[in-house]
């Protein structure tokens, strides 16, 4: 009985001295015996499939290893780590772990979607410029008063005659566009009689455009 007292005595005052027991944290990265490759744990990536300019995050954790690597740019690393990465098409990536015994491998990849951009909104019908001016008609001396008329697309626009100054204007014609271009216009016959002086067109609709001034000499007699 005596014995057991002591033997529990003893031990107890192990556990109290200060000393008798150290407790070692274990290493981050234990080194194996000499002559066995270092471990990878785990390379993951999440998500695995992102669209054009997201990211998705690389997860990594080894053992065993003198360095650690990352290609594709990132170069060396820790032995456990993430790092984010935004590549622009899909890409594999490789983690290398070494040591003495050498260095092994694993992948992971990435996958970009190629999401096709959205079709371009449809170009509203307008005309985009007029240029007036005037040629000789006919061996008298009288002109031919015209324009060319540019719009983007297929429509019909719709414009008049005026005088520059204000002092009149014609009837309302109409001009359709099969599709985006040019068309020549000329002074209708009913306004031949016009007075010589400044003219320009003015374009109602789609949208509202004034051709430059030119000017036009009448053939009235």
């Amino acid at each position: 009985m005596k014995r057991l007292v002591f033997l529990s005595l003893s031990l107890l005052l192990l556990i109290l001295i200060p000393g008798c027991f150290k407790i070692t944290a274990p290493s981050p990265n234990p080194i194996p015996p000499a002559g066995t490759p270092p471990v990878i744990i785990e390379f993951s990536n999440n998500p695995p499939t992102i669209n054009a300019g997201g990211t998705s995050t690389l997860l990594w954790s080894v053992t065993g290893a003198t360095s650690v690597s990352i290609d594709q740019g990132i170069g060396q690393v820790d032995f456990v780590g993430t790092r984010v990465v935004s590549p622009t098409k899909s890409t594999v990536y490789t983690i290398s772990a070494t040591n003495s015994a050498g260095t092994v491998t694993r992948s992971a990849a990435i996958t970009v979607s190629s999401v096709s951009p959205p079709p371009p909104a449809p170009t509203s019908f307008a005309v985009t410029g007029i240029i007036a001016n005037t040629e000789p008609s006919n061996s008298t001396g009288c002109f031919t008063l015209y324009a060319n008329i540019t719009a983007n697309g297929p429509g019909t626009a719709t414009y008049i005659w005026e005088a520059t100054d204000g002092g009149g204007y014609s009837y309302t014609w109409n001009i359709t566009f099969p599709t985006a271009g040019t068309q020549r216009i000329t002074l209708p016959v009913e306004m031949s009689a016009l007075p010589s002086g400044l003219y320009r067109v003015h374009v109602l609709t789609p949208n509202d455009v004034l051709s430059n001034s030119t000017y036009y000499k009448t053939c009235a007699p």
